[in-house]
């Protein structure tokens, strides 16, 4: 499979070529098609700059999924949608709450904040340990690029992720879903919307309920450790008691037990010099230590809404709770050196945001408001460690040798709480009918504290930053907008424990984002086809970069000087006859260490990890009518990544020395029958079993127990999976 993705690129250019032409054609043939039935895409309404707007019309680039879209892709998980997503990645390891969701090559680190701000019905999520939850009840998802803080504030540095459930309804009705697949994989799923008081109360509950053993075995004593179980049951109520004033209540749980760090070793460096070959990635983990996850999820928001004749005030409240509790086999290893090591992470928060939005028809158009959030998080590491690994005698040529004593270690036990104040404004002002000048500016101000409990030392700082964002967007017609875009993002400081040692700093310093971009949006043959593409580049300030310090076993961070990426991206949609939907994405990105330390010339010019070189994904989908109430559906996917580092930083003497991943591809099909209220589907993932890492670090970040191991840990793929979903909707 993978001498396929070496002619990636030769294709790409062979249907960039296509594709001019197509548009070109799509030009002449435009005023002969005018006035005649479409057949096209519908029109996607979007929130990205917090009011509703055609996708089409906002001169920002957006990949926007809509409830159709979701429904015949059976995108459930952020997972399945960012992976669709051109130049955007998302890794998941270590547990089932962390993951690093980097959008074109700017990610963040285990640990500290998200470089993406993530928000459900207009409430920013205050952790990444709740991204990764169960989203089969959305109506509408929306992957903002580029730095977003002008209006989504601080965390969205890298960009955001704007999600639109789906709202009660004024009549009865439901919908339910089962499904089962490989490793003994079910899930269930009902949602139930109707009136309580005709025109006036309505409300919608959901429940999901997922229950996987998981793809991934343990060599060691034959367990998985992909297993999962999760429940997640959802309710909102809205409340209209006249034209102009609304109430929305939503609250939500979720309870997941799962696996954790499903990790294999291989001696990546001694082999191939950093290459993960297949072969490597399809080895499995062999450890001898516990790997559980338990993790809860609440949140509870008030939302308000008033019409006035000078626009509509909002007011949105929100409280939530993440606890985290996962234990791993710390050493990945089968021998006991850390016979446990657990983490309890435990963040709750609430927040206010006052915006009084303007009506959007008039020329001159403004958002005002205010914003307030206040949130606490405690992180408690907890070890037991053989004292061999003091001493470097764990391994010897005839194996593990324990010293006989153990030491039980708290590594960190550390609150850290933030109290973030920010204003923003946005104006967007039509200079000509068809010439839209857009002006952003948020003042975001984070006072932060850490109360270091272990070493009885409370840390003090406070993070602000001024993110502007300006655009100018050229409209000439429905079915074309250029526009050229400036904006800037922030992602708040933070500390290290002191029990990290001088290896860290004790106050990590905030990071920044500047991009510079320019796009066009394009609709041709009556939205038969859509082609929007985009070109960037960003300076990324201060990146916050994670470590685990070898002497002291505790985990840190730091900061780097500078990196710089550039890079371009590319959408297509089209539909070329009845029943066929064919789509295309890539992305390129150009990512580099400018400056690590400010002294020398460790890592400069190598690629930021994390971060495909390029993403691929293409797709068609057939739909036939076998009678008027039958209709069958077939669909096809590939998706493929370019070179991918796993740069973890450990050794300034040798930047050269780290893991990669050449490209890779991998192809999902399904098919299924549809009628009216029901439809039935068969699908498979990865159809031909292509083996690869989906994380992966090397012997220095833990030099105590791997170096001697000669071992690189490789996190590796979930493997081919098969599976069968039936719908029914009334």
């Amino acid at each position: 499979m993978r001498s396929k993705v070496k002619s990636t690129g030769r294709f790409v250019l062979t249907m960039s070529t296509a594709i001019s032409a197509l548009c070109g054609t799509a030009a002449a043939q435009e005023q002969a098609r005018t006035g005649a039935s479409s057949g096209g895409f519908e029109e996607i309404i979007v929130t990205a700059r917090k009011r509703e707007e055609n996708l089409q019309q906002v001169p920002d680039t957006v990949t926007a999924f809509s409830a159709s879209v979701i429904e015949e892709r059976r995108l459930e998980r952020i997972d399945d949608f960012l992976a669709v997503t051109p130049n955007v990645h998302i890794t998941n390891d270590q547990d089932t709450a962390t993951n690093n969701i980097s959008i074109r090559g700017l990610g963040s680190n285990r640990n500290q904040a998200a470089a993406v701000a993530f928000s459900v019905d207009g409430v920013i999520l205050p952790d990444a340990d709740a991204f990764t939850m169960d989203l089969s009840d959305v109506e509408r998802l929306e992957v903002l690029k580029g730095p977003q803080g002008a209006l989504y504030g601080k965390g969205a540095i890298a960009g955001a992720i704007n999600i639109t459930t789906k709202s009660p309804t004024n009549t009865f009705e439901g919908e339910a879903k089962l499904s089962y697949g490989t490793g003994d994989a079910w899930r269930v799923f009902g949602a139930i919307s109707g009136p309580i008081v005709p025109d006036v109360v309505l409300a919608r509950v959901t429940v999901s309920h997922r229950d996987s053993d998981g793809t991934i075995k343990n060599a060691f004593d034959g367990r998985t450790l992909d297993r999962n179980r999760q429940t997640r049951v959802s309710g909102r109520i809205l409340i209209q008691p006249t034209d102009d004033f609304s109430i929305d209540l939503r609250a939500a749980h979720m309870d997941e037990k799962g696996g954790a760090l499903w990790f294999s070793l291989a001696d990546v460096l001694g082999t191939t010099g950093g290459e993960i070959t297949e072969d490597m990635a399809a080895r499995q983990p062999n450890l001898d230590g516990p790997s559980s996850t338990d993790r809860t999820v609440t949140d509870l928001s008030m939302s308000l809404n008033y019409d006035t004749s000078i626009g509509t005030f909002t007011s949105i409240t929100a409280w939530d709770k993440i606890d985290v509790d996962f234990s791993e086999d710390l050493d990945i290893s089968p021998f006991p050196l850390v016979p446990l090591a657990r983490q309890l992470r435990v963040t709750e928060s609430w927040s206010q945001e006052l915006r009084l939005t303007s009506p959007s028809s008039q020329r001159l158009r403004y958002i005002i408001g205010g914003y307030y959030q206040h949130s606490k998080r405690d992180v408690t590491t907890l070890a037991s460690l053989d004292l061999c690994l003091f001493a470097g005698t764990c391994i010897t040529p005839d194996g593990f040798e324990s010293s006989g004593v153990v030491i039980d270690a708290t590594l960190a036990n550390t609150r850290l709480t933030f109290d973030q104040y920010a204003v923003f404004g946005q104006v967007n002002y039509d200079i000509l009918e068809t010439l839209e000048l857009t002006a952003a500016l948020r003042y975001d101000t984070n006072k932060a504290k850490q109360d270091d409990r272990l070493a009885s030392e409370i840390d003090k700082a406070t993070f602000s930053k001024l993110q502007p964002k300006l655009s100018l967007a050229y409209k000439p017609s429905d079915d074309l907008t250029l526009y050229a875009t400036y904006s800037q993002g922030f992602k708040s400081g933070s500390f290290n424990p002191i029990a990290a040692g001088s290896a860290f700093p004790r106050v990590i310093g905030k990071e920044t984002s500047r991009n510079y971009e320019m796009g066009a949006k394009t609709s041709w043959l009556d939205r038969r086809v859509i082609f929007n593409v985009a070109a960037f580049y960003t300076e990324h300030l201060n990146p916050q970069i994670f470590q685990l310090d070898a002497v002291t076993f505790t985990q840190g961070s730091l900061n780097a000087r500078k990196a710089a990426i550039k890079g371009f991206e590319f959408e297509l949609a089209a539909r070329p006859a009845k029943g066929v939907d064919l789509n295309a994405a890539f992305g390129y990105i150009d990512t580099e260490i400018r400056d690590f330390d400010g002294t020398t010339d460790a890592y400069v010019g190598q690629q930021l990890p994390n971060a495909p070189k390029y993403t691929l994904n293409l797709g068609a989908q057939y739909a036939y009518d076998l009678s008027d109430r039958l209709t069958a559906k077939a669909r096809i996917d590939f998706n493929a990544q370019g070179r991918q580092s796993f740069q973890d930083f450990q050794l300034p003497a040798a930047p050269n020395v780290y893991l990669f991943q050449k490209a890779y591809s991998t192809v999902d099909a399904q098919i299924g029958l549809e009628g009216g209220q029901w439809a039935i589907s068969v699908f498979g993932k990865n159809l031909f079993k292509e083996h690869y890492a989906t994380s992966a670090f090397s012997r220095y970040i833990f030099g105590a127990a791997l170096v001697p191991l000669a071992s690189d840990a490789i996190q590796p793929d979930p493997g081919r999976t098969f599976g069968v979903e039936a719908r029914v909707k009334f």
